[in-house]
């Protein structure tokens, strides 16, 4: 499969938000440090680190009704950032806007960050294939070639210069949702949140890693992925236990399991990008920290049009403050997690 790397606009969130709202590595998989191409830039793929149960409700009425009967289920509004609203593109986004809301957003909210879009390993990959995001979504196709192999795809750069790319799974975390594992620890240390803010883009990122890593790397250890459109630095600093998890989305319905995942925090850059490919880096990953959950008190049977209505006009508010109305959207029926 030959696939050209070229710009794209369309948000993988509103991909999400459209389901919503029609309803209302082997032994040797060391990473070297990566040369990066001269590419366009390209919008991460929705992540596949997740397995969606299947599931279908008859109305919100009955939606309702299922997510009361799940244990411990926490209800969440979806917030989207809505990249295809700017005028110019991802690379328009209003960085200190953004930053700035987010940081509302905690304050006036119980406000999470849990995202997906994998990292990518360039190059030839021969590790395991339980480590490639996607591939089994792949396998499950069988011969109906509905989903093509994630492994070893062929990029082009701009120079017309072939190279392989291989997404791995992986969860970004924010600095309020990270302490859910505070006890899932094997081995080293849990995020924390001085992991939170990335001063220079040569300095390497902290991860957590699945156990299934524990085979191949140790804490300390760095490697270099693409995160977005530049291959970063990253460095292990522990090991999740085996089996560690949780549930996500439309009804709980997305089991998260961490064992061959790599978990990583939504950093804020706090350096100017040079080059058109940290550019549009930095824009999307910024633009990203509106795409969050936030909590809604009430339980779940009390939920409400009204509940909806004074959420929005909250965000409504704190958008406005920030000159930033219009670039977010929330569907109507709530989700939810199960940590």
């Amino acid at each position: 499969m030959l696939r050209f790397i070229r710009p794209i606009y369309t948000i993988v969130g509103i991909m999400f938000l459209v389901v919503l709202t029609a309803c209302s590595a082997t032994d040797d998989v060391s990473v070297p440090d990566v040369q990066q191409p001269q590419t366009e830039t390209v919008e991460p793929e929705k992540s596949q680190t997740t397995e969606p149960k299947p599931e279908s409700f008859d109305g919100y009425e009955d939606y309702i009704d299922y997510i009361s009967d799940i244990p411990e289920f926490e209800p969440y509004y979806k917030t989207v950032f809505a990249f295809e609203e700017l005028s110019d593109g991802i690379k328009s986004v209003p960085i200190e806007e953004v930053k700035a809301m987010y940081d509302e957003m905690k304050t006036a909210f119980n406000y999470v960050l849990v995202n997906e879009y994998p990292l990518v390993y360039r190059g030839n990959y021969e590790g395991e294939t339980s480590f490639v995001d996607g591939y089994e979504e792949y396998q499950a196709a069988g011969n109906d070639k509905v989903i093509s192999n994630p492994v070893n795809v062929v990029s082009l750069d701009q120079e017309g210069n072939e190279f392989l790319t291989t997404p791995l799974k992986t969860i970004l975390l924010g600095e309020d949702t990270f302490n859910h594992f505070d006890n899932s620890i094997d081995v080293g240390r849990n995020l924390k949140k001085s992991d939170f803010t990335l001063e220079a883009p040569n300095k390497p990122i902290s991860v957590v890693l699945g156990i299934a890593y524990k085979d191949i790397y140790k804490i300390g250890d760095i490697f270099s992925l693409e995160l977005i459109s530049e291959v970063m630095d990253f460095q292990v600093v522990g090991f999740y236990k085996s089996g560690v998890g949780f549930s996500m989305n439309v009804g709980a319905l997305q089991d998260v399991n961490l064992d061959h995942t790599i978990v990583m925090p939504h950093f804020i850059p706090d350096y100017k990008p040079v080059g058109e490919a940290a550019v549009f880096q930095h824009a999307y990953h910024i633009g990203e920290l509106l795409s969050g959950y936030i909590r809604i008190p009430e339980s779940v049977e009390k939920i409400n049009e009204d509940t909806y209505e004074h959420t929005m006009d909250m965000i409504d508010e704190v958008a406005e403050r920030n000159n930033i109305s219009g670039l977010y959207k929330m569907p109507y029926w709530p989700v939810g997690f199960v940590w």
